[in-house]
């Protein structure tokens, strides 16, 4: 009869893939620089966003914020910056990049008198820097719509560098901003990329919840084996369990204990529906924290995301929370975006320079937060008039 010291147990555990976020690869592929190691650094960006409420949430409303109550026209004329857009549609777009990767950039072309310039709007997970001088200054980049096929009819198109050459009447020349990291010379990262595996953590716990919802709430199991097989045979019988009983995206996971004595007998030991629960809360709590706090958000309530409490109860902590951020977040993404502009503005012939109107945010928290003193004062006004 085997003793407790003759039964040797190993075991196989299934979890989610956890990754140390470091700085993509940057490496020249052909004519131009890979924006990641397979190139698709952008998509990627894109997706995980799509997945994460959360941080879609907070850079929608960013967004907002930037773009406040719009261009102030109201002593100066800037003409616009194209025929189809307006300067408010043309600089919201370059926001949205700008707030999801980091940087932004748009083609310049010089107009026929030669002295004038139109703007129109690139998508910046479109472009890749190109070849490069001994200073590491891109001369040009190259334009895609689908970086995955890069030959015959969808090879890139190159794109002269804005600042590179003399301007020559009817060129596009491309303009590329991004905010400037130590160590990254060609492409930019999202200003919330040391939380980017929480951003995706939202988005697979979304995934988790969905299918958990999908399955019964099926709970967890560890399984213990009365034998101890070859390393092909506990991959198969652990592909087999996860087609079988793991669902969709793996939504319920499994342990699987293997032993060497045939006097274990296979046990199947259940978590409760409940602990998973309180598992998701814990784990959704962590990174709503993390998330928020890489995006220097002050209060969550400003991003339009619920926090404890309400305006009426918290208005003088979310209007500092406002100032606070507006001061130190917004105004430095807002004037990036305008120092790069007004330098055509300037170039067009046009006095003045480009200012976004404020947003009167403290003002519609103030009003939201007294509601019910103004109805009293209301009501106390028509007693003493009917008195």
């Amino acid at each position: 009869m085997a003793t407790k010291k003759d039964i040797k147990l190993s075991y196989t555990n299934i979890n989610l893939n956890s990754q140390t976020p470091t700085f993509p690869n940057f490496r020249k592929y052909k004519n131009w620089i890979n924006y990641g190691d397979n190139n698709d650094f952008p998509q990627r960006i894109i997706n995980l966003n799509n997945q994460s409420a959360v941080n879609k949430a907070i850079l929608d409303n960013k967004v907002t914020y930037i773009l406040g109550d719009g261009v102030d026209d109201t002593e100066s004329y800037f003409g616009t910056p194209n025929q189809t857009d307006t300067w408010d549609s043309f600089i919201e777009k370059i926001t949205k990049d700008y707030v999801m990767f980091g940087g932004f950039c748009f083609q310049v072309i010089v107009n026929e008198n030669g002295t004038s310039f139109s703007l129109y709007h690139t998508d910046f997970s479109k472009v890749r820097c190109g070849d490069f001088n001994e200073f590491g200054i891109i001369l040009n980049y190259y334009i895609s719509n689908d970086w995955t096929k890069t030959a015959g009819r969808t090879a890139p198109i190159g794109i002269k560098s804005w600042g590179t050459e003399q301007p020559i009447k009817g060129e596009r020349y491309l303009y590329y901003y991004k905010d400037y990291t130590s160590g990254l010379d060609y492409y930019p990262i999202p200003s919330y990329y040391s939380a980017i595996d929480y951003v995706e953590a939202d988005g697979l716990l979304a995934k988790f919840y969905r299918n958990s919802i999908n399955n019964g709430f099926t709970p967890s199991t560890i399984i213990t084996m009365p034998a101890n097989p070859s390393d092909e045979e506990k991959e198969a019988f652990q592909a087999d369990m996860e087609r079988n009983f793991c669902g969709s995206e793996g939504a319920n996971s499994f342990m699987v204990l293997w032993g060497e004595s045939q006097e274990i007998k296979p046990v199947v030991t259940s978590f409760s529906a409940s602990q998973n629960a309180d598992l998701y809360n814990n784990v959704n709590d962590v990174i709503f924290q993390k998330i928020i706090s890489a995006h220097r958000l002050t209060s969550p309530t400003l991003a339009g995301i619920s926090g404890s409490g309400n305006l009426s109860g918290n208005a003088n902590e979310i209007t500092n929370a406002y100032i606070l951020y507006n001061y130190t977040v917004i105004q430095q993404l807002r004037r990036n975006i305008l120092d790069c502009l007004n330098q055509f503005i300037i170039m067009n012939g046009y006095t003045g320079k480009l200012k976004i109107r404020e947003l009167d945010v403290i003002g519609k928290i103030a009003e939201a937060a007294t509601p019910e003193t103004d109805s009293k004062e209301e009501n106390n006004n028509e007693t003493n008039t009917v008195n």
